[in-house]
């Protein structure tokens, strides 16, 4: 089958130096030809929708994908606020057990004693002072021993309490420190989310740069083929005008023969009606259609 440039190549050919009949061939090979454009153009014109459809899908997932990176951003800046806040719990936490660790250590200095022997204590003067009679002198000297051991008291139980707080505020500090390490986890997941989103919206942004360009490409020969074919056509309208003018040519030439061949005919018809001869029915019909005003207008 021909090339393309070499039927375009053949169109060229001057009209006026081809028969009837070459031209009657080259209308036919043109007419397939615009065929096999139409073909041509159909099939590109269904390539560019389906690549426009494929870029669309593109686009929507491109579109989901950013809507989830945007959620994942907003769960991140969520765990890094919620992160600040406890760094900011624990800074206090870590204050007060500072604190009560001071507290602690000053009572720790004040009091050596231990806390049964010195209830015990405590109870037996306690037991004297109210069972045994005693000099004034000894017994405010007992009063003085019990007033002290029940300052003694008093701060080993606030100690107690210092212990109490500094493990409530010990065991404060290891549930934030538990729920950090969870979050600074469940951050690095989401920051590996969002990276692998990304990296599938790069790829996918490849995918639609390069169905663009096929567009843009099926586009540009779209529009070649369309110019040809109409190139192409307008070949078909030279040669179907040209060979519908050569056979109103053909028939002008046709009648014409026909008229002078009829007038002739009744020239020799009307030369036999004036000599008073019998007419042949076709003479006759010859002789009105040529001179039938005149005729009547002599009868």
């Amino acid at each position: 089958m021909s090339t393309t440039k070499e039927k375009n190549e053949g169109l060229s050919l001057s009209l006026d130096k081809l028969s009837e009949e070459e031209l009657e061939e080259k209308l036919s090979e043109i007419k397939s030809l615009m065929l096999y454009k139409k073909k041509e153009i159909y099939t590109l014109i269904q390539k560019r929708s389906e690549l426009v459809r494929e870029a669309g899908n593109l686009k929507k997932e491109i579109l989901k994908l950013k809507e989830a990176v945007s959620a994942q951003v907003q769960r991140s800046e969520s765990i890094r606020k919620e992160l600040e806040n406890y760094k900011t719990s624990r800074l206090y936490l870590a204050e007060e057990k500072k604190r009560l660790y001071q507290q602690l250590k000053s009572l720790q200095t004040q009091i050596r004693d231990d806390k049964d022997k010195l209830l015990s204590r405590l109870a037996k003067l306690e037991w004297i002072q109210q069972t045994t009679p005693l000099p004034p002198d000894e017994e405010l000297n007992l009063i003085d021993k019990i007033i002290e051991l029940e300052r003694k008291s008093l701060l080993l139980e606030k100690g107690e309490r210092f212990k109490e707080k500094t493990k409530e505020v010990n065991l404060k500090i290891n549930e934030l420190l538990a729920k950090r390490e969870a979050l600074i986890e469940e951050l690095v997941k989401v920051n590996q989310i969002i990276k692998e989103f990304k990296k599938q919206i790069r790829e996918l942004m490849n995918q639609l740069i390069n169905k663009s360009r096929e567009i843009d490409k099926i586009k540009e020969n779209l529009l070649n083929v369309i110019k040809e074919y109409a190139e192409i056509k307008d070949q078909y309208n030279k040669i179907r005008e040209e060979i519908a003018r050569r056979r109103l040519s053909i028939r002008a030439r046709v009648s014409e023969q026909t008229v002078n061949i009829e007038q002739e005919l009744a020239k020799k018809a009307l030369e036999k009606f004036k000599r008073g001869e019998k007419l042949e029915l076709s003479e006759l019909q010859i002789l009105y259609k040529q001179y039938g005003e005149t005729l009547g207008a002599t009868e």
